[in-house]
């Protein structure tokens, strides 16, 4: 017998939909960005004034929790369900209201309390992080149609949302690597470590750590809002921290920048981080803060040898300065511009410094970024446009509009809105910006950044005495180089190859011996069997090629990497090859050595993926160790 209101199909995918709506969002997004986001939209709903968050994070229970002053959670259980809630016709961050669910979900231990003018309220869910085990062994939650009365209820109105991961959750650590890796590329090494530094001496933060928390924050998540709608002008975030050994939790490099303390207390206004804030911390001779014009063709910025200069451009015709060129000319798109364009775009930031001085001054050096409403997007302009390359590192770019964000709120909804935005970026760098840049900083050696950080005898040993590569990857010629030398110990027998290039949008051909495939393939090669292939150090990274349409998934074949890395973008999600779609439909086209794919959630497609890392531990296993005679004697 069926039961027609609740129908066993239905409830499998809805485990399903609920699996993919987390794999969609970033580990800062369920760390604490989601709640965060939550309370950063209460309070904007609620009567003006000054409002307080409060954030704790505890490393030593793998427990958030976030405390605002708004208005309070509704007592409405059926806002816990995906798809249950909705905040259309309202500017706020989140439009769908799927952010609590994704974070409820991932959670070992999930507790809401509230307290609104008509009564509090307190609601617990435990093993919610269980919902996709096997029906047998899944959790059952029970949902009453109100929540019960908070008998201890919060001294204020507002929420309190507190949840804790399991201990085998790898989202903090995710976390935390996505950070070092964005903020610190040369660890302790990195220009930023300066800023930070900068940021204790001058009293802002307890320590390095804390303000390396706060940055990130404010460049990467909700909090740092490029334009602060005035409900949160006053508003103060407090972020509270708790590790007790913070060396193993989070390792040596960021261990050290607790520098000491296992807990703190800091505070960060909403708002954000641009280079007029982190220089402040700094002690002089520090870069000096101008506002010049650029004026047409970006011919009247002068020469400055340590400065920075920020402009801003919120009208039709401040927004036109930013297209003309030296002759006076607009490109031909600017009508197009004027009417599609100028009228959703709520302001343009533009900061123009050298390469050093936003390396060590802005946590990850220099973006261009797209936001919506001031929610920084994952979008990342793809500038092609311009004789002068050299000098896009040179200025940091915020491109604000009044546009909806799709469901991970990483990209706007609107992709026409999106390429004309990228059409605008490029025209603005051909016809104001390069000049401009080269104008301020002098002539800039396109490579002379990258050299000067280049360091070989210091990398990680790889300790492979089979190998003459001595270092553990540190560049994609690096992973190149290892491939081919274990190609010539014997290591790749399935594959032949047909050159390598620096100029196709792709790095390599080779026809490679698949599962199902004959070795009259490679005996006997045609054009036809030619596949795409792809090197990279971190598999990972290439989804930063794929949101910038540098490259396309469907045209890449096989992913060289040496290790596995993090997805940058929400849209793509390493999975093993058993559980692809590929091994699925079509076993026999799996490549040899490929235990993992990197899927594109919105098209289905798979790319396989195979890890140098992997195999040098299936080429080279360690020996055993060694076992006690049979004879021997215990004494």
């Amino acid at each position: 017998m069926y039961d027609l209101l609740n129908p066993e199909s239905l409830s499998e995918n809805y485990v399903r939909q609920l699996r993919q709506t987390i794999d969609a969002y970033l580990p800062q997004h369920v760390f604490v960005g989601e709640v965060l986001q939550n309370a950063l939209d209460a309070v904007r709903e609620a009567p003006s004034g000054k409002h307080k968050i409060d954030v704790s994070i505890d490393f030593d229970s793998s427990e958030v929790s976030i405390r605002d002053d708004a208005q309070g959670f509704p007592n409405e259980p059926r806002l816990l369900f995906l798809g249950g809630g909705r905040k259309d016709g309202k500017k706020l961050a989140g439009q769908v209201g799927v952010g609590l669910k994704v974070v409820l979900f991932s959670s070992e231990r999930f507790t809401i309390r509230s307290r609104t003018a008509d009564g509090s309220f307190r609601f617990t869910v435990d093993n919610a992080c269980d919902f996709d085990k096997a029906p047998d062994d899944r959790p059952t939650f029970a949902m009453p149609r109100l929540f019960e009365q908070d008998h201890s209820p919060l001294e204020t109105l507002g929420t309190e949302v507190r949840y804790r991961f399991r201990g085998e959750s790898k989202v903090l650590q995710n976390y935390f690597q996505e950070v070092q890796e964005e903020a610190l590329p040369r660890g302790l090494r990195s220009d930023f470590v300066q800023t930070l530094t900068n940021a204790v001496q001058s009293g802002k933060f307890p320590n390095r750590f804390a303000a390396l928390l706060a940055c990130d924050l404010k460049r990467f998540s909700y909090l740092g809002m490029t334009g602060v709608p005035d409900s949160l002008k006053d508003t103060a975030v407090t972020v509270t921290v708790r590790c007790r050994d913070p060396f193993t939790v989070l390792g040596d490099e960021l261990g050290e920048l607790f520098d000491g303390e296992t807990e703190f207390t800091f505070s960060s206004p909403v708002g954000y981080l641009e280079m007029t804030e982190s220089t402040s911390w700094a002690r002089p001779p520090k870069p000096a803060l101008y506002g010049q014009n650029l004026g047409a063709g970006g011919v009247d910025l002068p020469k400055v040898q340590n400065g920075f200069n920020v402009t801003e451009y919120r009208t039709a015709a401040e927004l036109e300065l930013l297209l003309t060129n030296a002759r006076g000319k607009l490109p031909e798109e600017i009508e197009t511009f004027k009417r599609n364009l100028f009228p959703r775009v709520n302001f343009v930031r533009l900061t123009v410094a050298r390469i050093p001085h936003f390396e060590r001054y802005l946590p990850g050096g220099s973006q261009r970024v797209f936001s919506a409403n001031g929610v920084v997007t994952r979008h990342s302009p793809d500038l092609t446009k311009g004789r002068n390359q050299q000098y896009v590192r040179c200025f940091d770019m915020v491109v604000d509009v009044d546009a909806e964000l799709n469901y991970g709120k990483t990209h706007l909804k609107n992709m026409r809105l999106v390429g004309l935005l990228k059409s605008f970026v490029n025209e603005a760098y051909r016809s104001t910006i390069q000049n401009a840049a080269s104008r301020f900083v002098g002539k800039t050696d396109p490579f002379e950044e990258e050299e000067r950080s280049v360091s070989f005898w210091s990398r990680v040993d790889l300790l492979r005495p089979e190998l003459s590569l001595r270092k553990v990857p540190q560049d994609e010629n690096d992973v190149i180089a290892l491939f081919f030398e274990l190609t010539g110990m014997g290591k790749f027998p399935e594959f032949r190859w047909y050159g390598l290039s620096q100029r196709d949008r792709y790095d390599a051909r080779a026809v490679i011996q698949r599962a199902g495939e004959s070795a009259e393939i490679l005996d006997s090669p045609t054009e036809a069997a030619l596949r795409v292939v792809e090197f990279k150090i971190r598999a990972g990274s290439i989804t930063q090629d794929f949101d910038r349409e540098d490259k396309v998934p469907r045209d890449i074949h096989l992913l060289v990497a040496y290790e596995e890395g993090e997805s940058r973008s929400p849209q793509f999600q390493f999975l093993d090859i058993d559980d692809s779609d590929t091994a699925m439909r079509a076993p026999e086209r799996i490549f040899p050595h490929v235990k993992r794919v990197l899927k594109d959630t919105q098209t289905g497609y798979e790319v396989q993926v195979l890890l140098l890392r992997d195999c040098l531990e299936e080429f080279f296993p360690p020996p055993p160790p060694p076992t006690a005679p049979e004879d021997a004697v215990d004494d």
